[in-house]
């Protein structure tokens, strides 16, 4: 399959997978793979199956490479519940505890590199926050202050981003659009695609008080607008990697 670096801004397609490159893991899952007698055996009476977030599974000698799955609860068999399976022409009740497995796989570790197709699945098992964060609330205040922008009320500006809102202006952070280009030269590119930014006298971008009209203005300073080189339709993307 094909791999991309994971950015944030990216959602794979089929034949597609993203990677997170120099992945730490902290469980040292590629050592357990490589001596699975050192860990700790199951024991019904001191763990519980309902504690489990991954099954993961390699070959001692098949290299660095760790296959990994989502567990969810609905997947577990348990004795509190009525279980039955047929067999020998009956049905019998289960009487201990099992699961049901999957039958996809949520990542793929080879050695320092981590496969997968979901980043919003794979933060249900690994701390991987490091590689996408949302902004902070002094990354908000830090962008809102920015010499190009302005709020009406900086602190109502804070409390009034959402989830995805911290998501767009960290990624415009990153990107360093505001420092790239003058206010002029956003003004004018918005226009075409009918993003109307309003300036103040001192010619800053003016922070919208609207939630739909602040998205917007976000969207387009992370380059979610594009047109189409063919036809000159307008588009609104979300999901977008640089061309090779």
């Amino acid at each position: 399959m094909a791999t991309i670096d994971f950015d944030g801004r990216y959602r794979p397609e089929e034949g597609e997978l993203l990677v997170i490159k120099d992945f730490v893991d902290p469980d040292s899952l590629a050592d357990i793979v490589r001596n699975p007698i050192g860990v700790e055996q199951f024991d019904p009476n001191v763990h519980s199956l309902e504690t489990v977030k991954a099954i993961f599974a390699g070959c001692p000698d098949g290299g660095d490479q760790v296959l990994i799955q989502l567990f969810e609860q609905r997947r577990l068999l348990a004795t509190k519940n009525v279980a039955i399976f047929f067999t020998g022409n009956t049905f019998q009740r289960m009487s201990d505890a099992g699961l049901t497995l999957d039958s996809k796989l949520l990542a793929v570790l080879e050695g320092k590199d981590l496969k997968f197709q979901s980043f919003h699945f794979l933060r249900r098992v690994f701390d991987v926050d490091d590689h996408f964060k949302e902004a902070t609330a002094t990354d908000v205040k830090a962008f809102a202050a920015h010499a190009s922008l302005t709020a009406a009320n900086p602190a109502a500006f804070e409390a009034a981003t959402s989830s995805t809102m911290r998501r767009k202006i960290a990624l415009i952070l990153q990107s360093g659009v505001l420092d790239k280009h003058p206010v002029q030269t956003i003004v004018a590119t918005a226009k075409p695609f009918k993003v109307n930014i309003q300036t103040s006298p001192n010619g800053q971008i003016v922070l919208p008080d609207s939630p739909s009209e602040l998205l917007k203005l976000l969207r387009f300073l992370d380059e979610d607008y594009y047109e189409s080189p063919l036809t000159q339709t307008q588009f609104v993307s979300n999901s977008k990697r640089v061309a090779d």
